[in-house]
């Protein structure tokens, strides 16, 4: 009976969150850390790093164009994002996450000793972007990769 019981719960609450992430929309993913030569070698058996989960806050703001933020000395570092922060989210122990969002475009960001941190754009120089459409969640990895060599 209790068995019956326990599984009768476990099923409702499964049915709950699929419907629940079903009429919802946002960004999941994972942040990854790279650290070390990535470049191809010829001939040796060398390893190659891999990347890494990595506990991160994550600072998801408003779609951010370069000349919106104030930069900081070293290349994908950022001091002032002057456009809206929209959410902030810790990682998981895995560096996994997961927001729900409005739909929309926005810039993702994570928090660095050196400021905040992305390094990727799209062809109108916004910065690490990401679409959020309704009731759909976007898978997006983010990989911190500032010291690693390519």
């Amino acid at each position: 009976m209790r068995t019956h019981w326990l599984s009768s719960c476990l099923v409702l609450l499964i049915t709950t969150l699929a419907v629940a992430q079903k009429n919802t929309q946002g960004i999941s993913g994972q942040v990854l850390w790279k650290a070390g030569n990535f470049m191809p070698t010829i001939g040796t058996k060398a390893s190659v790093p891999k990347a890494v989960p990595v506990v991160r806050e994550v600072y998801i703001y408003a779609l951010t164009n370069d000349k919106q933020v104030d930069a900081g000395e070293d290349a994908g570092f950022y001091q002032k994002v002057n456009s809206k922060l929209v959410r902030k989210v810790k990682t998981d122990k895995k560096g996994r996450f997961s927001v729900t969002l409005p739909v929309g475009y926005y810039s993702v960001f994570t928090k660095e000793e050196k400021g905040l941190y992305a390094n990727l754009f799209d062809d109108a120089m916004n910065i690490n972007p990401v679409q959020v459409q309704k009731r759909r969640w976007t898978k997006m990895d983010v990989v911190v990769d500032y010291q690693a060599v390519y």
